[in-house]
């Protein structure tokens, strides 16, 4: 877990942040705007780590991140709005004496959870749509969609402040759809998007054989599979969810082998 915070970090910085010095640089992320994640480049000695955001009190650290005893990082709880306000972050050494002193503009650094609970719906107006929710409910998040057909090549929306994106689509293909998110640029946009959500698809693939063309439902999701009982039977078929849902638990392997259908 505290490899998975620090990596999580430090994919997110530029390389140019992590100047040559004599002192080690401290890089700090505000995360789904509910805590904020420090680290710092210099990992031989094991400092102690202090913070304040202005017209608040100065902070020790609450939770540090270690790796092999040697604190690395720290975790602090954030509070709306202080990412607009000037955080203030020093290092310690072990006899006390501050090691460094650096000021932090964290307007443009807020990284989101992915968003989750993605569902697919089958219209009658030949549309398909999807929905999705925001781990944050907040007005200034937008979402950005891609999708693609048949594992061809992701075609991306333009972001937008929205929960919902509808798809006319022809049949006979298999659609993927992924959402990330971000602060939106009236509300001081964020330089970084969240990670893109867990897939959800919608449709079919086809296989042919000598007993004629067989489909089965392709699903990454562990509740929509439970959600059918896998017969040979036309009920099976008939009961097929038309929501393709995505949330938030293991998955099953991409291909699952379930039996064949064979189609009227």
């Amino acid at each position: 877990m505290i490899l998975l915070l620090v990596g999580l970090f430090l994919g997110n910085i530029p390389s140019f942040a992590f100047s040559a010095s004599s002192q080690p640089k401290i890089n700090c992320l505000i995360i789904n705007l509910d805590y904020v994640n420090c680290t710092w480049t210099e990992h031989e000695h094991n400092y102690s780590f202090k913070s304040r955001f202005t017209h608040k009190e100065i902070l020790d650290c609450p939770n540090y991140l270690r790796i092999d005893g040697v604190n690395v990082g720290c975790v602090f709880p954030y509070e709306k709005p202080q990412r607009f306000n000037t955080l203030k972050t020093w290092l310690y050494s072990d006899n006390g004496g501050l090691v460094t002193e650096q000021e932090h503009n964290l307007k443009a650094y807020v990284k989101l959870y992915p968003p989750v609970n993605l569902s697919v719906v089958e219209k009658k107006d030949a549309e398909l749509w999807l929905y999705w929710n925001i781990t944050k409910n907040d007005s200034c998040i937008e979402s950005e969609v891609r999708h693609r057909t048949d594992n061809n090549a992701w075609k991306s929306t333009t972001p937008g402040h929205r929960t919902s994106f509808s798809l006319p689509f022809p049949s006979k293909k298999r659609y993927e759809f992924q959402v990330r998110a971000r602060i939106e640029s009236s509300c001081g946009e964020s330089k970084f998007w969240s990670d893109w959500s867990e897939p959800v698809y919608w449709g079919y693939l086809k296989t042919n054989n000598t007993s004629g063309k067989l489909s089965y439902p392709y699903y990454k999701s562990l509740s929509a599979l439970s959600a059918c009982n896998f017969t040979s039977n036309s009920k099976w078929r008939d009961a097929l969810p038309v929501r393709a849902l995505a949330l938030a638990q293991p998955l099953l392997p991409t291909h699952f082998q379930g039996k064949l259908l064979k189609e009227d």
